[in-house]
């Protein structure tokens, strides 16, 4: 159900951007003016907003957004069913180690000037 529910909505969207794209294109009056690169550079904007690092280790999964300019957060889920530590260095911030238990998940907020994660590790003990 899950699967026909997403191509439904798939086909949906391709077809209503593609009724929008053809109904522009008769519907707008072709001119001389030159175009300017204005939009392009703000779907450029758009489209590097959206940068999502993803990542795993042994025990751990990891996302972090990686376009933060006063803060990064990174999401992280222990798979494994014993408690293990994630180290996480972050440039322009302070480094933490959590403790997390089996099966958890949690987040963490870095704040500073232009945070920028270095390194994601899993450890055997925080300290």
């Amino acid at each position: 159900m899950r699967i026909r529910t997403k191509a439904t909505f798939a086909m949906a969207s391709m077809a209503a951007t593609m009724l929008t794209c053809s109904a522009a294109a008769t519907a707008a009056p072709v001119t001389a003016a030159p175009v300017t690169a204005a939009p392009a550079v703000s779907a450029q904007t758009q489209l590097s907003a959206l940068d999502v690092v993803r990542g795993k280790t042994r025990c751990f999964s990891y996302s972090y957004g990686d376009d933060g300019t006063t803060s990064v957060t990174v999401y992280f889920h222990n798979r494994c069913k014993h408690s293990r530590g994630i180290k996480i260095r972050v440039a322009q911030a302070k480094d933490a180690c959590i403790w997390v238990r089996g099966g958890d998940f949690d987040k963490k907020k870095f704040k500073g000037a232009h945070p920028t994660v270095q390194s994601i590790r899993e450890v055997s003990h925080c300290g």
